[in-house]
């Protein structure tokens, strides 16, 4: 009896932690994709990110690596270094924040479309780069297929 109990209490957490682990994201639409010039959007502090980048693309199987993902753009309300900080994700990994520039333009953005600062806003992707050297995890890095000045792109 007692063991039954335990397993429903596991069954149970697991339950909770994976219905509530998404849940301040709420999917609202996706960037329109750029048919010139792609994936010209560029985030810059991919370096912290590195495992979660390897997590991504799988076992070492080339000296480099250029895949195509979604990539999920969302206001990280917990982050204590910026006022307005949008995070990139893929898979539920985070693999960079967007500028600050770009993250208010983002901002302003979702308020044009009528979505909440909640939203969040599906994009393609380029994850590209290579393994680097025996003492350093990798050289990835994440470019958006939006332009590059983020007030031209369009929601739909």
């Amino acid at each position: 009896m007692w063991l039954f109990f335990s397993i429903l209490l596991i069954i149970a957490i697991t339950f909770f932690v994976m219905v509530n682990s998404n849940e301040n994201f709420k999917l609202s639409g996706k960037f329109k994709h750029l048919k010139k010039n792609k994936f010209q959007h560029e985030i810059h502090d991919g370096a912290f990110y590195q495992g979660s980048f390897i997590e991504i693309i799988g076992p070492k199987l080339d000296s480099s690596v250029e895949k195509v993902v979604t990539a999920f753009l969302v206001r990280d309300f917990n982050s204590k270094d910026q006022k307005c900080a949008v995070m990139v994700l893929v898979n539920d990994l985070k693999l960079g924040y967007l500028s600050d520039e770009d993250a208010i333009k983002f901002m302003r953005l979702l308020k044009l479309n009528n979505l909440t600062e909640e939203s969040g806003i599906n994009v393609q992707a380029l994850i590209y780069g290579d393994w680097g050297t025996d003492d350093i995890d990798g050289n990835f890095q994440i470019n958006l297929n939006i332009s590059k000045d983020l007030s031209d792109s369009d929601i739909i």
